[in-house]
């Protein structure tokens, strides 16, 4: 008997995300393959908390934090601004010298373009310090690796 013949199929079942892989052996032979895995898109569950909502429209953080518009915020404290490597920030921020830590982040969420003028950041700026020490409180407090 001549050696078999494999084909790799993907076929999408069900119209969504999921998947399957099917091997054509023989003619009317199937055998099933795992579909390689999915990655799984959701942003972290830090991302959805309330004092993170003015930044959640552009930045993710907690464990797995990906980039979005903005850089991840997981890890910031400590980090140079303008470092997170594959972001590509703007000039401005990335010659700012700043090193992320609770001060600075005082200084630039009350306004981005004053403490980085030349940043794409369109954040406004909050002016409410109690909502800001909040924000900073909870960034410092998710200061995991990335």
């Amino acid at each position: 008997m001549k050696p078999a013949l494999w084909l790799v199929l993907a076929v999408v079942l069900g119209g969504g995300t999921g998947g399957a892989i099917i091997a054509l052996r023989a003619p009317g032979v199937l055998l099933p393959v795992p579909a390689p895995p999915v990655a799984d898109l959701r942003p972290p569950e830090a991302s959805f908390n309330p004092v993170f909502e003015p930044c959640a429209h552009c930045h993710q953080i907690g464990q797995g934090a990906r980039m979005m518009a903005g850089p991840s915020l997981q890890g910031v404290i400590g980090r140079k601004a303008g470092t997170m490597p594959g972001y590509p920030f703007s000039p401005a921020m990335k010659s700012s010298g700043l090193t992320w830590d609770e001060a600075t982040l005082d200084r630039f969420v009350t306004s981005p373009q004053a403490v980085v003028p030349g940043t794409r950041m369109v954040f406004a700026g909050m002016d409410d310090p109690v909502r800001r020490k909040a924000l900073i409180v909870f960034i410092v407090g998710s200061k995991n690796p990335p």
